[in-house]
């Protein structure tokens, strides 16, 4: 698997008025909101995972936002759409609620407070990173529901960069990982670093829980997913392209769990 530069995916989970709990949420009794290589959006308010359906909304490319020629717009659309379909599969199989990709074109979200509830909408955007606009990154904007601190639903903003030669283009492999760590920042994910062998009691990028294989979780900032540590293999990348691994399986599970507590 080659690159030319590092995939930088970091969900920073933006203030949204009126859906969004930022401070001292109400934990209930039995809940859980971490475990080894997994972590909950506890802090941002998410607590859960409703049994209720979500559906995945793709917002129509525009050449003045992403930079992008005609070919690259199909190409990347292609792509968005297909892991996006495969990203809601793996998300229904695991949590028993569930995701489903809706044809066609829909208008971006801008607030939480007009989102439609468990609606997930992912767009290209050319360096969506906010603040800063910063080159190479993605972004998620989780919402929350007040009434049960489950997930609402939210928007996602992918680099369209990834597609244009000469600036972050990234290997097939690597976007496919991205777009499941954004889409699990939308319903209730969190990053999972930990401090590593440096010691220096900071969890820095990269920084997670590993196994023989070299995976970590895909939701690893700032873009994890199997043999995406040091040493991993290419064929074991690109054969679990935008798979979550079994941290983030944990942690999507006990989003659910926590539903019913």
């Amino acid at each position: 698997m080659t690159m030319k530069k590092i995939a930088r995916s970091f969900g920073v989970l933006a203030a949204a008025a009126g859906l969004v709990a930022l401070s001292n949420p109400a934990y209930a009794a039995g809940d859980v909101y971490k475990g080894t290589g997994w972590r909950i959006l506890s802090g941002r308010g998410i607590q859960s995972l409703s049994p209720e359906p979500y559906v995945i909304k793709i917002v129509k490319p525009n050449a003045a936002a992403t930079k992008l020629t005609a070919a690259q717009t199909k190409k990347a659309e292609a792509k968005l759409r297909a892991q996006l379909k495969d990203t809601a599969a793996q998300l229904t199989s695991i949590t028993g609620t569930k995701f489903t990709v809706a044809g066609g074109y829909h208008p971006e979200q801008k607030a939480c407070t007009t989102t439609p509830r468990h609606t997930i909408t992912v767009g290209l955007k050319y360096r969506p990173f906010k603040p800063g606009n910063k080159p190479g990154f993605s972004q998620a904007f989780p919402c929350t529901a007040n009434s049960n601190k489950s997930a609402w639903g939210g928007w996602v903003w992918v680099d369209s960069e990834y597609w244009k030669p000469g600036d972050w283009s990234l290997h097939p492999t690597l976007i496919s990982n991205l777009v499941s760590h954004e889409v699990g920042h939308s319903i209730g994910l969190d990053h999972p670093n930990v401090d590593g062998s440096d010691a220096n009691n900071t969890a820095d990028p990269y920084e997670c829980v590993t196994n023989r294989y070299k995976d970590t979780p895909v939701m690893c900032s700032p873009n994890g997913g199997h043999a995406r540590g040091r040493g991993g293999t290419d064929a074991r990348a690109d054969k679990y392209a935008g798979q979550y691994t079994k941290w983030d399986i944990a942690g999507l599970k006990a989003l659910k769990a926590n539903f019913s507590r």
